[in-house]
């Protein structure tokens, strides 16, 4: 069932495959050999979606590594899927218009005017048919044209045009991904991210991935030889990629090459020249030492931040007495919260 194009364009981040009633979301850009994925979505007769008169729901980490007709895809990590158990691939910027007669895509399409339409696509439930009636619109605009969309909504809540998220919905977001820093930390780098928005009461996230002619960038994504925990201050030299996953903060620093995020948590946290505090693992790949956040679910001790965003903002005694207590009573971290 794969297209003729789905053949000629490799999979890359935020695709999704199917085999037999499973569906998975590409997880990475190189997928020659086997697909880097995950479980997303399973059969389940007690379901809250339904296609093909099948009903699926959706699959949390713990849940989705325990399914037993797909733990031999599972690796401890990911699921690699050979191609040739693949029996459908879903490419966001080839069913686009399949979506399109969703009246919610058409108000994000619309928005994004001026950015090609195969530089956009929609990914998730909507991408593979089973949304419900609580899911979201995880939109996504490749290459450099997201960069302009980011603009335009920077612009779209300036006008009016877009309503930034209430204090629920942020609340929300928080909990949902168990942020280990304090609220007020989390909401000041995610207010300047311009990433998620209202368009009337229809929500959306915008998701960036690699245009095709971008795909080898030399961004490690597999990981390599542990060394030990850390924590770093450093200079941010360069913020092309931290929308990217992983996210990539190249750093001046002796000890890393840079940081790689694989927590959609803390991508876009620090900005070029900004001095940032990481807290995560060091690992040598292919020669090279980077500070890794994101190794787990949950990530618990490991964080990014700003610290020029908190000086500005005049929260770095808070941030520093949540360090403090963190180091102490590591157990009660997120009792502080």
């Amino acid at each position: 069932m794969r297209s003729a194009s789905s053949r000629a364009n490799p999979l890359r981040l935020r695709d999704f495959i199917r085999v037999k009633q499973y569906y998975f979301s590409v997880v990475g850009y190189k997928n020659q050999d086997k697909i880097k994925c995950f479980l997303r979505y399973i059969p389940n007769k007690h379901g809250d979606r339904e296609k093909n008169g099948i009903k699926f729901r959706k699959v949390g980490h713990d849940e989705a590594v325990d399914v037993e007709y797909t733990k031999k895809y599972y690796d401890g990590k990911i699921f690699r899927v050979p191609m040739e158990d693949v029996d459908e691939v879903f490419k966001p910027e080839e069913r686009l218009k399949e979506v399109l007669n969703d009246e919610d895509v058409g108000k994000v399409v619309n928005f994004f005017s001026g950015i090609p339409r195969r530089k956009m696509g929609v990914t998730g439930s909507r991408l593979i048919g089973l949304r419900s009636e609580e899911s979201d619109i995880d939109f996504i605009v490749y290459g450099r044209w997201w960069f302009i969309a980011r603009e335009k909504i920077k612009r779209g809540l300036r006008r009016g045009e877009l309503e930034n998220l209430d204090q629920s919905m942020w609340d929300y977001i928080y909990k949902k991904r168990k942020i280990p820093l304090p609220f007020e930390i989390f909401l000041i780098h995610e207010l300047r991210k311009y990433h998620r928005a209202y368009i009337g009461n229809t929500y959306f996230d915008l998701l960036y991935v690699r245009d095709y002619n971008e795909i080898s960038k030399g961004i490690p994504e597999d990981p390599g030889e542990r060394l030990n925990k850390v924590v770093l201050r450093a200079k941010l030299k360069d913020d092309r990629l931290i929308f990217d996953y992983p996210a990539y903060y190249p750093i001046k620093s002796k000890v890393a090459k840079g940081i790689l995020c694989f927590t959609h948590s803390f991508v876009g946290q620090v900005f070029k020249n900004e001095t940032l505090e990481v807290s995560g693992q060091l690992e040598r790949i292919d020669g090279n030492t980077y500070i890794i956040v994101g190794t787990k679910r949950e990530v618990q001790d490991e964080y990014i931040v700003s610290l020029t965003l908190l000086e500005k903002c005049r929260l770095m005694n808070e941030f520093k007495s949540w360090r403090m207590l963190a180091e102490l009573h590591p157990s009660q971290q997120k009792d502080h919260l």
